[in-house]
C-alpha cells in the first residue's frame, strides 16, 4: 500500500495548522501601526499578504475542482504577483477583513482537498500545458503548504520587527 495518503493527509493538516497559526498571529496584533509595516523596503503589508493568501486559495481550488474534474485549469492573468497585489489595492484595505476573506477561501479549498478520494491516478494526474503541464494535485497540495508557511514567516517577520 502506498504511503501517499497519509502524506496527503499530514499535508492537508499543515495547511489547517498554517491557517490557525496565521489567524492567531493576525488577530492578536494590539499595536495598529504594525499593520502599515512592510516586509522589507519594497514588501508587502499584512494586508496584501492576507489578499494575496486568499486569491492564492480561490486559484488553487479552482484549479483543483478543473484537474480532478478532468477540466481545463483557470489560466493566470499573465501578470506578476506584485502587479495582481497592487492592482487589487490591498495594502489600503482592512487586514480583519482581508483575513476572514482569506479564511473562508481556506476552508473551502482544504474541505475539498480532503472530500477528494486517495485514487494516486486522480492525485498524480498533471495539468495542462497552459496550466505549466506535468503540474499535479500533489504537486499543489505540497506548494500549497509551503506557500502558506512561506507567507506565516513573512508576517512574523514584520511583526517582530
Amino acid at each position: 500500500m502506498s504511503p501517499m495518503p497519509r502524506y496527503r493527509r499530514w499535508q492537508i493538516m499543515a495547511l489547517d495548522k498554517n491557517m490557525l497559526n496565521i489567524e492567531h498571529l493576525v488577530s492578536t496584533i494590539d499595536d495598529p501601526a504594525i499593520f502599515a509595516k512592510r516586509d522589507g523596503g519594497d514588501g508587502w503589508n499584512i494586508s496584501e499578504i492576507l489578499g494575496h493568501l486568499a486569491d492564492t486559495d480561490s486559484y488553487f481550488l479552482a484549479r483543483a475542482r478543473a484537474l480532478a474534474e478532468g477540466g481545463e485549469p483557470p489560466q493566470g492573468s499573465g501578470k506578476s504577483v506584485d502587479e495582481r497585489v497592487k492592482e487589487a489595492g490591498y495594502a489600503e484595505q482592512d487586514a480583519v477583513e482581508l483575513l476572514q476573506r482569506w479564511l473562508n477561501a481556506s476552508a473551502a479549498y482544504h474541505e475539498y482537498l480532503s472530500s477528494l478520494p486517495d485514487d494516486e491516478e486522480l492525485w498524480e494526474r498533471p495539468g495542462c500545458a497552459a496550466d505549466g503541464g506535468g503540474f499535479t494535485l500533489n504537486d499543489q497540495l505540497v506548494l500549497s503548504a509551503y506557500h502558506d508557511l512561506d507567507h506565516l514567516h513573512q508576517i512574523v517577520k514584520i511583526i517582530r520587527y
